[in-house]
């Protein structure tokens, strides 16, 4: 008897990529570390480690609750996290894993200090048509005697969780600068930090998705990336799935991730060449190339099997799996049961209470006095503002009288109009070009506005 899990729902918004949790990757036998190894670590189970950046390594360490291991060339030692570079779903890629997080770390092999050679690990089951494809992602386990706060949350310098509420259509509610100003936040505390982007956007415009995705995998090389899910459709799943770990809320939904040329739907090769790209994020990262692709194309479809005692997740690009994700009608749109028991959640979260206790810290504690949801305010104060202020004054230029028939009356109250339209392209770019229809390149308007100076110069200069 086959299972049905899933809510669909049809996006008719932009949006792309994913990303995620590490595969599980192959132990092998670990020689003894030079005694005369530069960094050593100790970890929260008491046990330790002594080697060099350079060093090829073993690490096994808790992620969302669930084991994971990483082989590969250990690229940084910091005060609250390692980077090992290996090979993840068959990339070579560096993964940022917190100190407080780590149950044990083996060299493998002795490197020169600063070394760049990583020799791959087994990569991850094909996933070519037609076949099946193996996620080690499961569902929160409620963690071993190695479970609980990482190092910084339990240490007594740490600052909190960075929060950011990340809101509206995305290029113009939600934005990279946003995410931006967050990061330097943390940034001023030292690596390490966890940034939680609290997500609610029914997606938006690809172009400011590329630059959130740049921004986001800027900041996962120093610090923890947590999406903490309302509501990410279409370019919020962009968002959403670009940080490591993925939390729902109850109500939380991710997915429908149409690409449209205008407002048609990508079809043919630019539709095959979104496919591809968006799969080659989501396996980056760890996912399932065929989960993202149904949430792109409807006629692609996703099952899978779930092993009752590991948790082991198996995908098909067909209907041969235990459990449904999708069908043929409707781009996948998952919800917070369903991304769980497939392994594309770290869990269910409601109240910042319960999304510490899943992320494993002592407390919900935020960071430089709710630095992040000021951030937002203020952002949002600002594109309501827009919103309400620039319609009002394109109307008012392009009315032609002012109740007088004073010609240079008229023409100096266009030109403070003109000026303050151009004084909101430096405040809200966005509301300026997306939403009232302005040109991307304010430059003709400062032309108009010089040229309406100059007949003003010269009525004055006649009268």
């Amino acid at each position: 008897m086959k299972t049905r899990l899933g809510t669909f729902v049809l996006s008719l918004v932009v949006g792309a990529g994913l990303l995620g949790s590490v595969l599980s990757m192959t132990a092998v036998a670990s020689p003894i570390p030079s005694a005369m190894a530069a960094e050593q670590l100790t970890f929260r189970n008491g046990r330790s480690w002594r080697g060099d950046v350079g060093d090829r390594v073993e690490v096994q360490y808790q992620e969302g609750g669930v084991s994971q291991t990483l082989q590969g060339t250990l690229k940084a030692v910091e005060k609250r996290f390692v980077q090992v570079e290996g090979t993840i779903a068959g990339k070579t890629a560096t993964k940022t894993i917190l100190i407080g997080d780590i149950t044990s770390m083996t060299t493998l092999e002795a490197g020169a200090a600063g070394s760049t050679d990583s020799s791959p690990t087994k990569p991850a089951t094909s996933t070519s048509p037609r076949t099946s494809a193996t996620s080690t992602s499961t569902a929160p386990a409620t963690g071993g005697k190695d479970a609980g706060p990482n190092r910084s949350a339990a240490s007594s310098d740490w600052p909190g969780v960075f929060l950011l509420p990340l809101s509206g259509t995305l290029g113009i509610g939600l934005r990279h600068d946003e995410i931006e100003k967050i990061g330097e936040e943390a940034d001023k505390y030292g690596p390490g930090q966890i940034i939680v982007l609290l997500i609610d956007s029914p997606g938006g415009l690809v172009i400011e998705g590329d630059k959130v995705g740049a921004t986001i995998n800027d900041l996962k090389k120093r610090h923890r990336m947590v999406a903490w899910i309302k509501e990410a459709i279409s370019g919020g799943a962009f968002t959403a799935l670009h940080c490591d770990e993925n939390y729902y809320m109850s109500v939380g939904a991710l997915g429908a991730i149409t690409m449209f040329a205008g407002t048609t739907a990508a079809s043919g090769p630019q539709l095959q060449a979104w496919l591809e790209r968006c799969g080659e994020v989501a396996e980056s990262g760890g996912r399932n190339r065929y989960v993202v692709q149904a949430m792109i194309h409807a006629p692609l479809m996703v099952s899978y099997d779930r092993d009752p005692e590991t948790g082991k997740v198996t995908y098909f690009n067909t209907m041969e799996g235990e459990f449904d994700l999708s069908d043929e009608k409707n781009n996948l749109t998952l919800n917070a049961s369903n991304a769980l028991h497939s392994g594309y959640s770290q869990g269910t979260a409601d109240t910042q209470e319960q999304l510490a206790k899943l992320m494993q810290l002592p407390e919900w504690k935020e960071a430089a006095n709710g630095i992040g949801r000021k951030i937002h305010d203020e952002w949002q104060r600002t594109v309501k503002e827009a919103q309400e202020e620039l319609p009002k004054l394109v109307q008012r230029l392009n009315y032609k009288g002012t109740g007088t028939g004073d010609a240079s009356v008229v023409l100096g109250t266009q030109i403070q109009i003109l000026q303050e339209i151009l004084r909101w392209y430096d405040r809200c770019y966005p509301v300026c070009v997306y939403e009232v229809g302005l040109p991307q390149d304010p430059e003709p308007l400062r032309r108009q506005l010089a040229e309406m100076r100059r007949q003003l110069g010269q009525m004055r200069r006649g009268g």
